[in-house]
């Protein structure tokens, strides 16, 4: 009997043993040395899918461990300059992330509530229905769990159409039976009610809230939630100054407001910006982003430096707490992490969970974070929170690991996530190296996913045009006013033996693919495009066309009916 137990003593110290070489520490040394190691990858990355800049920021426990720019400000035809670590790159909808610490920080100073209804401080909002319009709170609308499908409205969004037709739809939207504070579905403009929840309640606008509890306190100098432009130029920030001179009237009086308008762009300190960029049918082209992401800024308005995103992800890694001032209280913390909403139904080739790495279970949102197990093809998980962000000529990720205290982020000035997972791709290369986790070419991984939605596409394409359908009609039978209640209407017109297509804001070359089907670049009508082209069906009632589906316009599945 004793040699059992010395042997089941001996069985039980080997497999300690194992656990704690397993989870041994990671040393300062080491992050530093699998960052020299990224340095290689991360460049190669950027020549072998033609972006061109990114940065590269590593954290541990309260303080910054590594920060690193690559690249050029742009493509070569756009005249580039060389970045640095103080370069502002914008992250897109990483802001949701400052935004939902910005509301930790709110709420820890007593000036809202989490369950406070988001009615009490928007009284006209409708999402819905009446019953959930009244139910609806702020954590709810932080924590992806309103019940609507995801992305609802964003196509309004990326077609440019202005913020109150945008808020207007949502009273179209159906609620998911049963999926209300239960199943996570991730939304854009949901985040951008909240940025105006914030201004409500607080008198202040969005930006001012964000300097004041964040940048302020964490001395984050290389960081903005305005306008990109008014960062890179004095007559940029004239502009911007113009845009919120209203308010400024209201809060600091006419003539100081004048005087802020005439000195304040004279003292501006120009910073050092990317310029965003789309791929289109492998041409990288730079984007005019100017006020875009500050259409709804606490969904996609924050710019942060490589060295200011490291200062953010060492408050991430320490709990909410950076060198000494507690931005939010560690409480209020794990209510961010916490797993509010499940993350269901994921398919294998999910564009930003990779199967190899995360398990088709086990994912939550909290209130700006997500929340899963990044595993080593099944084995040895660790938990991790993150972040990722791609909508317009930009992406960002980070995740934090809780248990080692460190946190890795990539930015890049090409996006978003449907042309590019570099960021994500970059830092799972990092995580891997931290891990020892097995090896996977994450640079080729991002150009097969490039590769396997071009190939789809052209499959799409060629599929529609060897349909036997009928031929083209007339083209005066396709010319006319088609409106939908979501997006009102759109014009379908001749020129020079062409349709085109415009919805008053933007206006796209009709292509003929077969019978009624047309195709057009994606481009040329959506201030947020990607590879693909979008298409426009036609439907027949008799001898006439009488409605279209357009599928860059497909809210609720929406048919266009002609006038």
């Amino acid at each position: 009997m004793l040699k059992f137990f010395r042997k089941l003593a001996y069985v039980f110290l080997i497999f300690f043993t194992f656990l704690s070489l397993s989870y041994a520490e990671i040393t300062d040394e080491q992050l530093l040395d699998n960052a020299k190691k990224m340095e290689e990858i991360i460049n190669e990355g950027l020549r072998k899918l033609h972006i061109p800049a990114a940065t590269l920021s590593i954290s541990r426990a309260d303080k910054v461990v590594y920060t690193k720019s690559f690249g050029r400000t742009t493509v070569e035809s756009n005249n580039p300059q060389n970045v640095t670590s103080r370069t502002l790159f914008p992250v897109s909808s990483v802001s949701k992330n400052v935004t939902a610490i910005l509301v930790g920080a709110l709420v820890g100073e007593g000036k809202l509530s989490f369950d406070d209804k988001v009615r009490k401080y928007l009284p006209n909002i409708s999402i819905c229905n009446e019953e959930f319009s009244k139910e609806l709170t702020i954590l709810d609308l932080i924590s992806h769990r309103c019940g609507l499908k995801n992305f609802s409205g964003d196509t309004l969004f990326k077609g440019n159409y202005d913020n109150n037709k945008i808020l207007a739809i949502f009273k179209y939207l159906k609620q998911k039976p049963g999926e209300f504070r239960k199943i996570y579905a991730y939304q854009n403009i949901i985040y951008g009610i909240i940025g105006m929840v914030l201004e409500k309640a607080t008198g202040e606008k969005y930006e001012d809230l964000v300097k004041k509890y964040i940048f302020d306190k964490m001395d984050l100098k290389f960081s903005s939630a305005i306008r990109i432009d008014a960062e890179s130029s004095k007559i940029g920030y004239f502009k911007y100054l113009l845009t919120r001179f209203s308010h400024d009237c209201k809060k600091l009086g006419f003539f100081k407001s004048v005087w802020n308008l005439i000195y304040l762009p004279f003292i501006h300190d120009s910073k050092s910006v990317v310029t965003s960029h789309s791929r289109s049918m492998d041409e990288i082209i730079p984007l005019d982003t100017i006020g875009f992401f500050q259409k709804f800024p606490a969904t996609a308005g924050i710019s942060l430096s490589a060295e200011d995103f490291g200062k953010w992800l060492a408050m991430l890694s320490n709990k909410g707490k950076y060198k000494g001032k507690q931005i939010v209280s560690e409480k209020t913390f794990e209510i961010l992490t916490s797993n509010l909403a499940e993350i269901i139904n994921l398919k294998d080739n999910d564009c930003t969970f990779v199967k190899s790495r995360y398990s088709r279970n086990g994912l939550y949102y909290g209130a700006g974070f997500f929340s899963g197990t990044y595993f080593d093809n099944g084995n040895n998980g660790r938990h991790i929170i993150f972040h990722m962000g791609g909508i317009y000529g930009a992406t960002a990720f980070f995740a934090v690991s809780p248990e080692d205290n460190i946190a890795v982020g990539v930015i890049c000035n090409l996006g978003g996530v449907a042309q590019t997972l570099f960021c994500e791709y970059m830092v799972n290369q990092f995580l891997d190296l931290s891990f020892g986790f097995s090896k996977i070419d994450w640079v080729q991984a991002d150009l097969d996913r490039k590769n396997y939605y071009a190939d789809k596409q052209h499959e799409f394409q060629k599929q529609l045009e060897e349909r036997n359908l009928e031929p083209i009609e007339d083209l005066e039978k396709y010319t006319g006013i088609y409106s939908s209640e979501i997006y009102g209407d759109i014009n379908i017109y001749e020129k020079d033996n062409n349709l085109f297509i415009t919805n008053g804001i933007k206006t796209a070359k009709l292509t003929h693919v077969n019978g009624n089907n047309f195709s057009f670049l994606s481009k040329d009508l959506m201030v947020v495009f990607f590879d693909e082209n979008e298409y426009i069906f036609f439907s027949k009632e008799g001898d006439k066309i009488n409605s279209c589906f357009v599928s860059c316009f497909d809210e609720n599945k929406t048919k266009f009916v002609k006038k």
